[in-house]
């Protein structure tokens, strides 16, 4: 078993690096390219658009507001945007390695770990440049990191194996993000939407996943209820992506 591990982080290193060989910045553009969106979404609805948070005017807090919730959306969108090509792209390893298939799925899950602590060690940075850091604030932020991950897990082993089968998922997977990035609370507050339309902001476990992360890093507080309900659903969730996987990870190898 040691050695499947070693294995697979031998393969996430080399899917990470692959993905960016012959770039000037190399792996740093996991990092610049999640950067530049925020300098974007900053611009547009923190100075074009005018969004505020309450009462403060300041555009720092509003890129720190900003950067918590995306360092959440960008790691969900890492995995759900690779999943559904890994175990074609690793199809030599399917088929002729002893490699158990179950892992293959964790490559997108580990990839979007190095995306959120670079984003999240940015915004670190920043809150202490500004006097703003929460002491208590990544132990705070870690159960609902230990969340993202799990509905990380459940999309991995989902899309993973339907992707197979599905070939037009890796099309779908990007346009479907943006509509998931612009519906959720993520690039503006909640206060802004319409009443009319905040109930179903209420059926949406990625506001409260976001508002976990920011509470968290930004104000050093925990919500209970938020965390106990997204437990719930995202174990559920697991429990179906493993189901899935497992009940069409035999069908996948003829498909191949």
């Amino acid at each position: 078993m040691a050695a499947h591990w070693a294995l697979l982080w031998q393969l996430l290193r080399h899917d990470v690096q692959e993905r960016y060989v012959g770039t000037v910045l190399g792996v740093f553009w996991l990092l610049a390219q999640p950067l530049f969106m925020l300098l974007v979404y900053a611009l547009v609805f923190g100075e074009i658009l005018q969004v505020r948070l309450g009462t403060s005017t300041e555009t720092g807090a509003f890129a720190a507001w900003l950067l918590a919730g995306l360092s959440a959306f960008n790691a969900l969108a890492e995995v759900l945007t690779r999943a559904p090509s890994v175990l074609i792209e690793r199809r030599e390893l399917l088929l002729n390695s002893p490699l158990p298939p179950a892992l293959l799925p964790l490559l997108p899950v580990g990839a979007s770990l190095i995306v959120e602590g670079l984003s999240v060690g940015l915004l670190w940075l920043w809150l202490c440049v500004q006097g703003q850091c929460q002491p208590l604030a990544i132990v705070l932020y870690l159960p609902f990191l230990l969340l993202r991950l799990l509905f990380s897990l459940a999309f991995a082993y989902g899309l993973a194996v339907l992707g197979v089968f599905l070939r037009d998922l890796r099309q779908l997977i990007p346009p479907l993000l943006t509509v998931l990035l612009l519906v959720s609370p993520i690039v503006y507050p909640m206060s802004i939407v319409p009443e009319s339309f905040q109930g179903w902001f209420a059926w949406n476990p990625l506001a409260y996943l976001v508002e976990g992360y920011r509470v968290a890093l930004l104000e050093g507080r925990f919500l209970w209820e938020a965390f106990a309900g997204l437990l719930v659903l995202a174990s559920a969730c697991v429990a179906l992506g493993w189901w899935l996987f497992q009940h069409l990870l035999l069908r996948v190898r003829y498909v191949l």
